[in-house]
């Protein structure tokens, strides 16, 4: 979705760059099926599983006991058990909600919505408003938080919401939605902010405030495991409360994040075989938001060395007017990091940029391996290329000294 949004802004503005393309339309249909092939294509075929000596069963799985699974016809026995169930949206209790769609649906809508309000203003919600309105929609995004994005500190927060406010999005922040009224196709978000209430109507109201593992699911809500905020409660090593049930990805509820689901099932996975011989290390976590442009950040933000106590030093550098962007047409972007105030070991990189999601790598490893600002601003850089800046602003020149208050 995101991708076709990008390419569909890139060719309405194609005459920038010399190329005269006419009239552009966007044809919804073909933007669906591409996501169904893409969906089905990348789906693991069973078969991979069996070669490694594993016994596959496509089915609705639900527990029968501590130790059983029930899966369609076929009831499974073990001494020990990985849940990964996933996720589900978050539907608040709003009078009227039946009327609003989830972050589930939105990606394979029927009919085009022209104008589209998102209720919340998270990751969910900003990869969705970025997109549809590359894709030509009308957007309002209603925000319970007076910021977009809390994760992020203020500043970078705020220049992606400028990023988007420029090409379209409505933001109204601080917002509390009360209710929805109205009929499909024409649905009205009732919401209260400072300034007192106030209403929107579009053609879709698409409820995006997050994620949550459902204990019904796979019907762990009969067998008394713990909960936590997002998902089940684990330990160190993955385990539920009861001993010999782990939990990995969304249904741990530690990072709702591919890569981290990913890396927990293959924790989960061992220690259910080998008997508990991994903890899980989040020390490190690249996360991106797949807006245009993306949003990476991994460590600490500026927010959390002051919360910590930490005397750092950070820099900043707006982006826009370097060479590579003005060749690709792509000129946005903004950098921040914060660095050990004694050692200048980089202790987190936040940035708006196009190529975020492969430059954030590059920082985690500069985490990892503890790298310090003379080490990475020495490096020779690619020009033009979107790393180079990155490059040049770990360098100590560009520090500003901030103490924690």
């Amino acid at each position: 979705m995101v991708r076709s949004g990008r390419i569909h802004r890139l060719v309405r503005n194609a005459g920038v760059f010399g190329t005269r393309t006419g009239e552009v339309t966007l044809d919804w249909d073909a933007v669906v099926r591409r996501q169904h092939e893409i969906v089905r294509e990348l789906q693991p075929a069973p078969g991979a599983f069996e070669r490694k000596g594993a016994r596959v069963y496509l089915a609705d799985a639900r527990f029968v006991d501590a130790h059983s699974v029930q899966a369609d016809d076929a009831r499974v026995r073990a001494d020990r058990i990985v849940i990964a169930a996933g996720s589900e949206p978050v539907v608040p209790p709003l009078p009227g909600r039946e009327l609003a769609i989830t972050s589930d649906q939105i990606l394979f809508l029927e009919r085009f919505p022209e104008h589209l309000i998102l209720v919340g203003a998270g990751v969910i919600s900003l990869e969705m408003a970025s997109a549809f309105a590359d894709l030509g929609a009308r957007v309002t995004v209603l925000g319970r938080e007076p910021e977009i994005l809390p994760a992020l500190d203020h500043d970078v927060a705020a220049y992606v919401r400028a990023l988007l406010e420029a090409r379209g999005v409505t933001f109204r922040l601080g917002a509390r939605v009360e209710r929805l009224s109205g009929a499909a196709g024409r649905v009205t978000a009732h919401f209260v902010t400072e300034a007192g209430p106030a209403a929107v109507t579009a053609a879709q109201v698409c409820l995006a405030v997050g994620r949550r593992y459902n204990p019904r699911r796979a019907g762990t809500d009969a067998l008394g495991l713990e909960l936590g905020r997002l998902g089940l409660k684990v330990d160190a090593h993955l385990r539920t409360s009861r001993p010999h049930i782990y939990a990995a990805g969304d249904a741990a509820g530690n990072q709702q994040l591919t890569p981290t689901a990913a890396y927990e099932g293959k924790v989960a996975a061992r220690n259910a075989l080998q008997g508990d011989v991994e903890t899980v290390d989040y020390s490190v976590v690249p996360q991106t938001i797949f807006t245009t442009p993306e949003v990476a950040r991994v460590g600490l933000t500026h927010a959390d060395a002051l919360d910590r106590g930490v005397t750092c030093h950070v820099a900043r550098h707006d982006m826009k007017g370097t060479s590579n962007g003005r060749a690709t047409g792509e000129d946005a972007g903004y950098l921040k990091l914060v660095f050990d105030g004694t050692t200048e070991k980089v202790l987190g990189v936040q940035m708006v940029s196009y190529a975020a999601a492969e430059l954030i790598q590059l920082a985690a490893l500069a985490l990892r391996t503890g790298a310090d600002a003379h080490l990475l601003s020495s490096q020779l850089s690619i020009h033009p290329s979107h790393g180079e800046r990155l490059i040049k602003i770990f360098g100590h020149d560009h520090h500003e000294v901030c103490e924690p208050g």
